[in-house]
């Protein structure tokens, strides 16, 4: 669990300072999750969540986002806090106080920023580091986010190649952070942990975790305990990097003593490697597979505590020759550790997957575990973001959606809240137009809701209004197709991808495709699916054109579109009985390849 325990006398001056706002009583009603958009700009770079772009003091949230800037291919962070009234106010990095925000190259999954808010109530921001030297930021008040200003220059081995920092704050209010450090020289790219000692007022390098000649260190997660001991979650990979990793490994660490533990307890030597003895290793190599194997691997995990015990560690695991991500669950039962699927991407359908975020959290005799799961649709890859509750009382999870379904991947990071045991969650939508952040409150006593399952979601991710479309397999003619394998009888073999659509060639400027149904039938409705997914707007859809059928009469209009931006458009029937479908079509896209692109034509039979 993510919560301040600490306090002291700058935090009592913040609050009466009006710069971080008293936690105030108030009831969550019922299980329903409440999401709101923040009011800023938010730049498509912004795939943050990987690491720790969320913190929440009381009734006080921080978030921190990658927002446009000028330049092209940079963006500048922002970081903005929404006190327990709502009111949100925003603040950028800056050099020193005053002068301009900041801008940073934009790396997507790689450069995002890191935050933590100590005991004190000052923020500490890590940005843009791969395999970079420190961005440190601090803020100069407790809880003020207009006034962070540059502090590299006070960290320690300044003359490190840093990368996806994971940050943690302590039960006594100190702040951590955990590193992937190059040692490119050694062959190894080592796990490093620091630690900000709010009496001292400075970080200092703590410990070296894990390192081995080899293998390249990626830091997951890191939570400290009650019992102020440091918990640190991650996985190997070859060195130097691959996007597939291995071994998901977790132990603790104890400042104390300076010493590591497996989660069964033993002491462990470090630093780490995936050869120690102990329960360290949670995902270990399945059958064939070595460091180096696209797959399987994990990528991504976060965990949780129960008091100063493990709770359990969620993360995305795909298995040997798969492409999608399910997201499983991983605990210790005190004598080893067991893994289950919570959700089975093969099991909901042909392209579906998870998006590279997940996180888990823990309150009473309750997990959950968040992740985002996506659909291909005709070309659009949708997302939702999910929740899965269990109680300890029961085997099964329970599933509800968190947020709105988005076009494109979704990024998300989860806290619970002190004062209610409420989650926070950071939900990132970084490739809709425009790109999106949101907060979105889970509140606990009660199970999530409303209750659903996971084929309901995908069902409604997917769109599907259902219908038996008799123009499937029909015979199909058209003017012109733009090559052999783009001709009009991909429109109706039921496939909806980039791979199987029909084309028109180019030139064409009035290109047209009829349909021959297989016998007169009343219809419904006739459905065009249009467009293509490397276009994430809407210049590839076909713009303007009318739809027919054919009845004993002849051709007949059953509506038109002009300037039509959406994938699909549909054109009620009314039940006349016809026998054939075709399209007319006067301005087939606004792309600067400037032909029709349709998916898929449906001829919905009357029930």
């Amino acid at each position: 669990m993510r919560i301040l325990r600490g306090g002291s006398a700058a935090v009592v001056a913040a609050l009466a300072l009006g710069l971080i706002v008293a936690p105030s009583a108030h009831a969550e009603g019922g299980a329903t999750v409440t999401v709101e958009e923040l009011p800023y700009a938010v730049d498509s770079s912004n795939q943050a969540a990987w690491w720790n772009p969320l913190d929440v003091v009381g009734d006080v949230t921080f978030f921190a986002f990658n927002a446009p800037a000028a330049q092209a291919a940079r963006h500048e962070v922002h970081l903005a806090s929404r006190a327990a009234d709502g009111t949100w106010t925003e603040g950028c990095l800056r050099a020193t106080a005053g002068a301009a925000c900041v801008t940073f190259g934009d790396d997507n999954g790689h450069n995002q920023p890191s935050i933590v808010v100590d005991g004190d109530g000052i923020i500490h921001a890590f940005v843009s580091m791969h395999n970079e030297q420190w961005n440190y930021f601090r803020s100069d008040a407790a809880g003020d986010v207009r006034t962070m200003v540059d502090r590299t220059s006070t960290m320690p081995d300044l003359d490190v190649d840093i990368t996806y920092p994971a940050t943690a704050r302590g039960a006594d209010g100190d702040a951590w952070v955990l590193v992937r450090t190059g040692t490119d020289a050694d062959g190894a790219r080592e796990g490093v942990l620091y630690h900000y000692d709010r009496d001292a007022g400075s970080w200092a390098r703590e410990a070296t975790i894990a390192a081995a000649t080899g293998y390249s260190f990626y830091p997951d997660d890191l939570e400290v305990s009650p019992d102020g001991r440091v918990h640190v979650l991650w996985e190997w990979g070859p060195f130097p990097a691959d996007p597939a990793r291995h071994l998901g490994s977790y132990a603790v660490y104890d400042p104390a003593t300076g010493t590591l533990t497996d989660v069964a307890g033993t002491m462990v030597s470090g630093p780490i490697t995936p050869a120690s003895a102990g329960a360290i290793v949670w995902r270990p190599f399945s059958a064939g597979e070595t460091i180096g194997s696209y797959t399987p691997a994990v990528q991504s995990a976060k965990l949780a505590l129960d008091g100063s015990s493990l709770a359990g560690i969620g993360y995305r695991f795909v298995e040997k020759d798969r492409t999608a991500y399910d997201a499983r669950f991983a605990r210790w039962n005190g004598s080893a550790w067991v893994d289950e699927k919570v959700v089975d991407t093969a099991a909901l359908g042909d392209g579906v997957a998870t998006s590279a975020a997940v996180d888990v959290t823990r309150a009473g005799s309750t997990t959950r575990l968040y992740t985002v799961v996506t659909a291909q649709v005709c070309g659009e890859l949708r997302s939702r973001a999910v929740v899965a509750e269990r109680d300890d009382a029961t085997s099964t999870w329970s599933f509800a959606g968190v947020g709105e379904a988005r076009l494109g991947q979704q990024r998300l990071r989860a806290q619970e809240r002190s004062t209610d045991g409420a989650d926070v969650v950071y939900l990132s939508a970084p490739v809709a137009a425009p790109a999106r952040l949101s907060r979105a409150v889970v509140p606990r006593g009660v199970p999530v809701g409303p209750a659903t399952s996971l084929s309901e979601l995908v069902a409604d991710l997917r769109d599907d209004p259902g219908g038996v479309n008799v123009a499937l397999g029909a015979t199909a003619t058209a003017s012109s197709s733009l090559r052999a394998d783009t001709g009009p009888e991909r429109a109706v073999d039921g496939i909806c991808s980039d791979a199987s659509r029909w084309i028109s060639a180019v030139g064409d400027t009035a290109p047209w495709i009829s349909l021959s149904l297989a016998a007169p039938v009343a219809l419904e409705e006739v459905r065009v699916r249009s467009g293509y997914s490397a276009e994430a707007g809407s210049a590839a859809v076909l713009r303007s054109f009318e739809a027919q059928v054919r009845t004993s009469a002849g051709w007949t209009s059953i509506g038109s579109v002009t300037a039509n931006t959406q994938r699909l458009v549909s054109f009620p029937a009314a039940g006349v009985v016809a026998d054939g479908v075709r399209l007319l079509i006067s301005d087939p896209s606004a792309s600067a390849t400037d032909v029709a692109r349709v998916f898929e034509i449906e001829a919905i039979a009357v029930e």
